[in-house]
């Protein structure tokens, strides 16, 4: 083997030495330079390059392992190494691995030792097990050259790899091609979980929006940040009594205040934040019995019926007397005899002038008996239903009743149907149920159906309690479902993710439910038959942790009893 005059074990320490000697060069002219009191701008920045990458191979200081040789970044750093077994040291041809003296030049024919004198021509030189040098890490590079001697190397290298050199491994780095530290296993950091990394976020310990930099944002610059305005893109009052940053909503319509003709009642957008009013008679729909007829208040919303008969005083011939369609809203008269029925003691033969409306009685006189030439003309007291009660006062002349109801029979209810044949004499029902009221039992299926598609379908806005146009078309058919059967209650139950304040959620999940509740009373259904509760987050779906988690939480759920 050759020798320097420096006496150098191998090429490697040999090109080690060469790049000290311009390094000790340079920094011993920065400090001549420092100690006669010149510092030159070039020079410092050439120093504080090198100090940063010593051997330029665009591995820095803070992560070569071979800060003096210029090597590969996939290796620490350091040059990419051929491994023992792959070498050969005493270049005789023959590889370290199948070389029994690896470290003496020899022959082939001698397994790469050298060569003996033969014994016999039938006596070959026995073979020598070759003795690798030590390698800690069993990855073939011997510790001698091995830049990581007790971690063995991946994909040919004897290190393992980094691609992203940030110091933890690709075998234990969870984002293997952006550096970050080891505490959050090699991935950038984002300490506030607000999706903007560290080293982009300009408030990296406080939650924040990618428009603002990772900073808490204000859309609509009405003092109060995106993550605590329940309407972002929608400026809210300055009032010191409200902080969710929504314009002022008194009665939770989703109508602001400043667009809203009846601010404290709840109503719905086609009459201007007031209840409904189909037939714009200024009568709620709710209250209204006549909703899609303009009416009076007098009449519930129903066209005016002063006689009560339900015939409307625009269409009735006698409006102060109750009557009958027949008889254009006149007294039913059945004989035409201009007696009406009620008042009529034979409403089934016309009467020639008398107030009885019966036909006048003419007695003939015997002709023993003649005290006068002008015939006696009388009237006798008819009761046709033989009831006892003369026709005069029966207001129910041809069917037998009692004296207590004028004449006609028992009707304890008053649905029109005596009480000998009512089934159910104490409540007021229709003919078709023999005297019993309907109620039809709800279609359980159907019910399922409807308040599935709402749990699924009534939406907000993030941080909102306003209603999208999509959710009140879907509380229409809930609104729809309570009509149809008038006798169940609806409870509403608002629910938020964890994300935020507790008691704010709280709040925000009961807004929301009387958002709900709203809407529905809108469509006709009675406020006591709504209940509306607010959660929070404390009934939750799903994980909070993902974003598919918090969505399914926030959520408004219907349950009809």
């Amino acid at each position: 083997m050759n020798k320097s005059l420096f006496n150098f074990r191998d090429d490697e320490e040999r090109e080690m030495f060469i790049v000290a000697i311009p390094v000790i060069a340079l920094f011993a002219l920065l400090g001549y330079s420092l100690m006669k009191g010149e510092a030159p701008e070039v020079q410092t920045q050439t120093v504080a390059a090198i100090a940063i990458d010593t051997d330029g191979d665009g591995v820095s200081d803070s992560n070569d392992q071979c800060i003096n040789t210029t090597g590969t970044v996939a290796n620490y750093g350091c040059p990419i190494k051929t491994p023992w077994a792959e070498k050969d040291n005493d270049a005789d041809g023959i590889k370290n691995g199948i070389d029994s003296c690896p470290e003496t030049k020899g022959v082939a024919d001698n397994n790469g030792c050298t060569a003996i004198a033969k014994v016999a021509e039938t006596e070959p030189a026995a073979a020598v097990e070759p003795v690798a040098p030590p390698d800690r890490d069993n990855d073939g590079f011997a510790d001698s050259e091995d830049s990581c001697p007790d971690q063995a190397g991946d994909n040919g290298l004897d290190c393992p790899a980094d691609r992203d050199s940030d110091g933890v491994i690709d075998i234990q780095d969870s984002c293997v091609d952006q550096p970050g530290p080891a505490e959050t296993n090699g991935c950038p950091q984002d300490r506030d979980n607000d999706g903007v990394l560290d080293d982009i976020d300009e408030c990296p310990d406080q939650l924040g929006t990618a428009a603002a930099n990772g900073c808490p944002g204000d859309t609509d610059n009405d003092g109060i940040n995106d993550l605590e305005d329940k309407c972002p893109t929608e400026a809210g009052p300055a009032s010191a009594d409200d902080k969710n940053g929504c314009p002022a909503d008194a009665d939770y319509d989703g109508i602001a205040d400043g667009d809203d003709r009846c601010p404290q009642e709840a109503g719905v957008a086609n009459n201007q934040g007031c209840p409904a009013d189909a037939d714009a008679d200024g009568i709620a729909d709710a209250d209204d019995q006549c909703p899609q007829v303009a009416g009076v208040a007098a009449s519930q919303g129903c066209p005016a019926d002063a006689d009560g008969d339900g015939i409307a005083d625009a269409d009735d011939q006698c409006p102060q007397v109750a009557g009958v369609a027949a008889s254009q809203g006149c007294p039913a008269d059945a004989d035409g005899d201009g007696v009406a029925d009620a008042d009529d003691q034979c409403p089934a033969e016309a009467g020639n002038g008398t107030p009885d409306g019966c036909p006048a009685v003419v007695e003939v006189p015997t002709p023993e008996v003649v005290e006068a030439e002008t015939p006696v003309v009388t009237t006798e007291a008819a009761d046709k239903d033989g009831d006892g009660i003369p026709d005069s006062e029966d207001n129910c002349p041809s069917i037998e009743g009692v004296e207590s109801n004028f004449g006609c029979p028992n009707d304890t209810d008053g649905d029109g149907i005596a009480d000998a044949d009512d089934r159910c004499p104490g409540e007021p029902g229709t003919v078709a149920s023999l005297g019993c009221p309907t109620t039809a039992a709800p279609d359980n299926a159907e019910v399922k159906r409807v308040l599935d598609a709402a749990i699924s379908g009534v939406k907000f806005n993030s941080s909102s309690s306003v209603l999208t146009a999509r959710s009140r078309e879907v509380l229409r058919t809930v609104a729809k479902l309570m009509n149809d059967y008038p006798d169940t209650t609806l409870e509403i139950r608002g629910h938020t993710d964890s994300s935020g304040n507790a008691e704010k959620n709280m709040e925000l999940s009961m807004q929301r439910a009387r958002s709900c509740a709203s809407f529905i009373a809108s469509q006709g259904v009675n406020n006591d038959r709504l209940e509306a509760f607010g959660l929070g987050d404390t009934e939750p779906l799903a994980d909070n942790s993902t974003p598919f988690g918090r969505e399914r939480n926030r959520r408004v759920e219907f349950i009809l009893k």
